[in-house]
């Protein structure tokens, strides 16, 4: 969840900022600007809508990218976490919207990179063992 980090972990990430709140908490936001392959970035604001840690984050996009993002986290079994997200957004930018239909391969192309550069990124953390601590 620190959102500010993925610039540096992952590279379609040009620009998280945070711009309210701690990053956790209600009401917090985030200035985000991706850029896949193709020749245009994305500029969307995220805002935290629900946090209920550890369970899940609900985000809400605003901007380029309009909709909701959701995180839910489980224990599928003692000792392993599954981390889920859902990310249900549509493109507010028009000249995008106009040449969706001619250009969705491309799109799609661009957009399953995307997240494959994205998990690649995100794996190695998610999968690193928790800091040990002494109490």
């Amino acid at each position: 969840m620190d959102l500010q980090r993925y610039p540096a972990l992952w590279s379609d990430f040009t620009q998280v900022r945070l711009i309210r709140g701690d990053g956790h908490s209600l009401g917090s936001a985030f200035a985000c600007e991706t850029r896949g392959s193709l020749p245009y970035s994305l500029r969307y604001v995220l805002e935290v809508v629900r946090f209920d840690e550890p369970r899940s984050a609900v985000l809400r996009s605003s901007g380029d990218l309009v909709g909701s993002g959701r995180w839910e986290f489980s224990e599928p079994e003692p000792g392993s976490t599954l981390a889920t997200y859902y990310w249900d957004v549509a493109t507010t930018r028009r000249i995008l919207n106009l040449v969706a239909p001619l250009a969705r391969s491309f799109l799609e192309r661009n957009h399953t990179a995307v997240m494959a550069r994205g998990y690649r990124a995100l794996r190695p953390l998610a999968e690193a063992a928790p800091p040990f601590t002494t109490a």
